[in-house]
Order: structure tokens, then C-alpha cells, then sequence
């Protein structure tokens, strides 16, 4: 190898991967471990459906691409991110696909050195690792053009608390956005607490007089219906996570399949790079949402 670099050689990537295919074709499938680490929050202690999505699209390109995925929980005090290192080394793990409920330092002593690591959406304000994550902001405001062009002009956005935290709120500052700088949704509050109440809600609702109310929680149309509210009659509802929804509902696919599968994709490209630990230039993937329609939406 010295040799070769002093005289200028060097190595031809397409070559490369011709003979790693040819290679592949002569031995077996397995290339190694990766592991998917939940990490968990005090409002969502275990996967909710939507990561499980993931979880369940990550080891289906996992093996795919032949390596063998395992799903952990970061479990402080009992299972700190240090010891979790140590059982992941002991197993072998190349790569790990960290999974964040919201910005955290449970993380802080994992070895980092050890493994090519990736994030799905965010695990602290600052940057840290490579990301990928749906684009909340970009997804949020292609269906707020849609749901003005069907004529819904007193919009207004309910969160909880902790939803609009863990992505660094870009969900209201994609809606208060929207509103400031094109306009024709109204300019209702965004309604923010630590769970979304019947009461608070129906309040919020009549206060603004909404046609059109965007969130999570789609017991709201339960409430609006019950209050003699007509859905979508009178006011629509939009769902900001589609796939967990618990009745039939227009609203956003987060698409945490394709979410799993890139994931996979990024930490076995560091290892095929021979990348670990924290990079240097940390890059993001940002996956769009698509819009579902459904019932609740005129």
C-alpha cells in the first residue's frame, strides 16, 4: 500500500464494489451486527407504533443487506449508556441506530469510538451525529398550502408539550411560519400543554372559531362531535402523525418505514468507509411526509 500511494496510485471506487459483489457471490451472506437503541422519555418509556415502523423496517434492511440487527433499551439508572456500549461491543455490533423519544443526555459516556452511528429524529439541540429525519417544517407546510387551497381559512394547531419538543418544535414554528408569511389560515394561537384536554380544547375552539383543527390527538373529533360540532361539516380535522391514528382521518404518513430503511442504509455506508465515532461534519437526511386523505377533511 505504501508503495502504491507514492506512486500516485489510487483506489477505484466502482472496482471496488464489482469485486465485493463478486467476493459476496463466493461467501456467506452475513457481514455483521448493527443494533437499534430506544432510548427512552418519561412521556413514552417504550416504542409507540410509529417506531416500532421503523424498528420493524430497519431489520428488514438489515437483513437485506446482510447484516443481523438487535433492538435495545437504554434503560438508566439500571443500564446506562456506558455498560450498554461494553454488552454491544461483546456482541459485536458495528453499527448503532440510535432511536430518541426527545432531546436527552442519557447518551452521555456511550463509547462512540467504537461503532458508525446514525439518529433518528433528535437526541440534543447541538448536532451531534449523523441524522436522518422526516422534514417537519417542509412536510407541515406543503399540506397548510393544501388544506388553504380547499378553502379552510381559520386554521389552528394543537400540541402537546413534549411532541413539538423532541423535533425541536417544527411543527409550530412551521405553522406560525405559514401564518406570518402566506397567510389565508387565520391567525388562531397555537394551543400548547402538557396533554391536550377536552375542555381546553373545546375552549381554544370556540374562542378562534376554527374550521379547521391540526394535532395529534384524534379523540378531538370525538370532542367536537360530542360538543355538536359536525365533522368535517363544520370544522375538519388533520392528523400530524397519520400512523397513529385510531379512526379514519386525512393526516400526514411520517413514513417510518422509509425513516427505518435509510437509517440501515447510513451506518452500513460508515462501515463500509471504515467510519466511527462522532463525525466531524455531522450530516441529516430529510425524508418528506406524504399527505393521506381521508374522512375528516373536506
Amino acid at each position: 500500500m505504501a508503495l502504491a500511494q507514492q506512486q500516485g496510485y489510487k483506489r477505484n471506487q466502482l472496482v471496488g464494489t464489482v469485486m465485493a459483489h463478486v467476493r459476496a457471490a463466493r461467501t456467506q451472506r452475513f457481514r455483521g451486527n448493527l443494533a437499534i437503541v430506544h432510548v427512552p422519555s418519561p412521556e413514552q418509556p417504550r416504542p409507540r407504533p410509529m417506531q416500532e415502523g421503523m424498528i420493524a423496517a430497519a431489520e428488514k434492511r438489515s437483513r437485506e443487506l446482510g447484516f443481523q440487527l438487535g433492538v435495545f433499551q437504554l434503560d438508566p439508572p439500571r443500564l446506562g449508556a456506558e455498560s450498554l456500549g461494553r454488552i454491544l461491543r461483546a456482541r459485536g455490533v458495528q453499527g448503532v441506530i440510535f432511536l430518541f423519544s426527545r432531546p436527552t443526555d442519557a447518551v452521555q459516556g456511550f463509547p462512540w469510538e467504537n461503532f458508525a452511528s446514525v439518529e433518528m429524529d433528535y437526541g440534543s439541540s447541538r448536532l451531534l451525529l449523523h441524522t436522518v429525519a422526516i422534514d417537519h417544517h417542509l412536510t407541515l407546510t406543503a399540506a397548510l398550502s393544501r388544506l388553504k387551497s380547499l378553502s379552510y381559512s381559520r386554521a389552528g394547531l394543537f400540541i402537546e408539550r413534549h411532541k413539538d419538543e423532541r423535533l425541536m418544535f417544527k411543527w409550530s414554528a412551521a405553522f406560525r411560519s405559514f401564518q406570518e408569511t402566506q397567510g389565508g389560515i387565520g391567525s388562531a394561537p397555537v394551543l400548547v400543554a402538557d396533554e391536550i384536554e377536552p375542555a381546553a380544547f373545546l375552549a381554544w375552539h370556540r374562542a378562534h372559531r376554527l374550521d379547521l383543527v391540526i394535532g395529534h390527538v384524534d379523540k378531538a373529533v370525538t370532542w367536537l362531535r360530542a360538543a355538536g360540532v359536525p365533522v368535517p361539516g363544520k370544522t375538519g380535522f388533520f392528523n400530524l402523525n397519520w400512523n397513529e391514528r385510531s379512526r379514519l382521518c386525512a393526516g400526514l404518513d411520517l413514513r417510518p418505514e422509509l425513516q427505518g430503511s435509510v437509517a440501515v442504509e447510513s451506518v452500513v455506508a460508515q462501515i463500509h468507509r471504515n467510519e466511527r465515532g462522532l463525525p466531524v461534519d455531522p450530516h441529516t437526511v430529510m425524508l418528506s411526509g406524504r399527505w393521506i386523505d381521508g374522512p375528516t377533511v373536506n
